[in-house]
């Protein structure tokens, strides 16, 4: 059976890098306020502000990146099983094969997260931060596919 499953591994590098720019945050705010000599010039401006910039993204995708660390996402032969085990959220749906629209990878800069869109009522399942493997998406797709020909094929006619 195949999973899909929190990647945690690349959450503590988003993390190690969100630490790291903390810390030189931190630094030039120190030196801002307790300046030392004529480094304060350096500090100031536009190297401060590029500090911030990245501080605060780096810390929104680490914390998008640690959201969905107790989702589960497994291909049966009825369809996929989505299960959170959050202790505020507690969810398990099976996911009939003939029921989802679509199911996704999309990478960005930190990770990547699958998105299985449903046919009925625009539901959207995800997960942020995913350990895949090309052929769970493979495996998945062609359950959507074929499981969508025989509805089409079972249908009026």
């Amino acid at each position: 059976m195949q999973q899909a499953t929190w990647n945690h591994a690349q959450y503590l590098s988003v993390l190690s890098w969100t630490l790291s720019s903390a810390a030189i945050t931190s630094a030039q705010l120190f030196l801002v306020f307790f300046p030392f000599g004529s480094l304060d010039e350096y500090v100031l401006g536009w190297p401060l502000g590029l500090s911030l910039t990245a501080n605060v993204i780096l810390a929104i995708a680490s914390t998008l990146g640690r959201r969905d660390q107790h989702v589960r996402v497994s291909l049966t032969d009825n369809g996929i099983q989505y299960d959170d085990e959050s202790e505020s959220y507690r969810r398990t749906e099976l996911l009939s094969a003939s029921d989802i629209k679509k199911i996704r990878a999309r990478r960005n800069p930190f990770f990547k997260s699958l998105t299985i869109d449903m046919r009925e009522n625009n539901q959207r399942f995800f997960l942020s931060n995913v350990s895949l493997t090309e052929t769970f998406l493979a495996e998945a797709n062609a359950l959507i596919n074929r499981n969508a020909g025989n509805a089409r094929q079972v249908g009026p006619t």
